[in-house]
């Protein structure tokens, strides 16, 4: 890893790994985005938002491991999401998480990953 995480942000996710709402592999797959974030963005998140963030990917991992992924978006609101100026900055995020991690979303989880960070990126680091 490029920075050190937040102990807060550490703590949040050793707790949920402990109480196993996180597997030890989502665990790393965070991590791993949350260097990616910052390591090769610049994205740097204040502890509210990696927390939230976090709780985000939480259910994302929980639902792919049940076989339950999210219903999909309404057509406007993925529109502008893919409209939003930083799309190709977005898909480019992604597709860099899942080479390193190995993870495949379907495309209802594909589009709420875009749309957390599509708003990471438009309200830069504040809490």
């Amino acid at each position: 890893m490029r920075h050190t995480l937040d102990p807060e942000i550490v703590r949040k996710l050793d707790d949920l790994t402990q109480i196993q709402r996180l597997t030890p592999k989502g665990r790393r797959d965070i991590i791993v985005l949350l260097d990616l974030l910052e390591g090769e963005y610049g994205v740097t998140l204040s502890s509210t938002q990696a927390s939230m963030f976090i709780s985000h990917l939480t259910e994302t991992f929980r639902r792919l491991g049940r076989g339950e992924p999210a219903p999909l978006m309404e057509a406007t609101t993925a529109g502008q999401i893919r409209s939003f100026g930083g799309s190709g900055i977005v898909d480019q995020m992604v597709k860099d998480f899942c080479r390193i991690t190995g993870n495949r979303f379907p495309i209802s989880e594909e589009e709420y990953l875009k749309m957390y960070l599509s708003s990471l990126l438009s309200y830069g680091s504040s809490d």
